[in-house]
């Protein structure tokens, strides 16, 4: 869990074997989870052409692009992926991901559901029909999916959070606050459950007001 002691590592590691596809996979992806998508990027594109068809290289330049929105090209790293390894439910999880970016909902399902045969304790892939299912308004069927997210790992903290917006939305305010402030407890830097519970309140204040007039 030491980012700097792991980073040096590989800058050593990097100098004794330059063209490994491996040490600039692994350098590339550190820098970019750092902030450093340029250099990281960099390195990563330098180890595909030492390996065209390395799966985890193709991932993370992928899941790069994804990241930053970058959708079609997120595509098409994640689909090069899926063809060098057809059993990475991460892989097929965000080449999901970056279909429901693009609002094709089909094709989201079945790369999530491909994910869950694969490992079916990957709470991601439940999460994420979930919000398949919440972008098209079936609320029930994206609640189902995040307690099943939540039953598989309690701490998603994601899953709480979007539980919470899914129980607003059907009238269950309450419920929706503890999801909320649980969503916090998890991650307290996951800025989205303290956006939502300013608008429940927001709302709640705005009703009352209403109400007085």
């Amino acid at each position: 869990q030491d980012v700097e002691k792991t980073t040096e590592a590989y800058k050593n590691a990097l100098e004794e074997a330059p063209n490994s596809p491996h040490i600039l996979n692994n350098l590339g992806a550190i820098l970019t989870a750092q902030g450093g998508a340029n250099e990281g990027i960099k390195l990563l594109r330098k180890g595909l052409e030492q390996d065209e068809n390395n799966p985890a290289i193709l991932y993370n330049i992928g899941t790069l692009f994804l990241s930053h929105n970058v959708t079609d090209q997120a595509k098409e790293y994640l689909e090069k992926a899926r063809e060098s390894d057809s059993n990475s439910a991460p892989v097929l999880n965000n080449l999901g991901i970056a279909h429901l970016h693009k609002s094709e909902y089909e094709k989201a399902e079945e790369c999530f559901n491909k994910a869950l045969e694969i490992n079916p304790n990957f709470d991601y892939g439940y999460h994420n029909l979930g919000t398949t299912a919440y972008d098209q308004e079936q609320f029930e069927k994206a609640m189902d999916h995040f307690n099943k997210a939540l039953e598989v790992n309690s701490g998603n903290f994601a899953s709480l959070n979007d539980l919470g917006c899914a129980l607003y939305l059907t009238g269950d305010t309450n419920t929706a606050v503890t999801m909320f402030k649980k969503s916090i407890e998890t991650n307290q830097k996951y800025r989205m459950p303290y956006y939502n519970l300013g608008y429940v309140a927001y709302q709640n204040n705005a009703f009352q007001e209403a109400a007085q007039q």
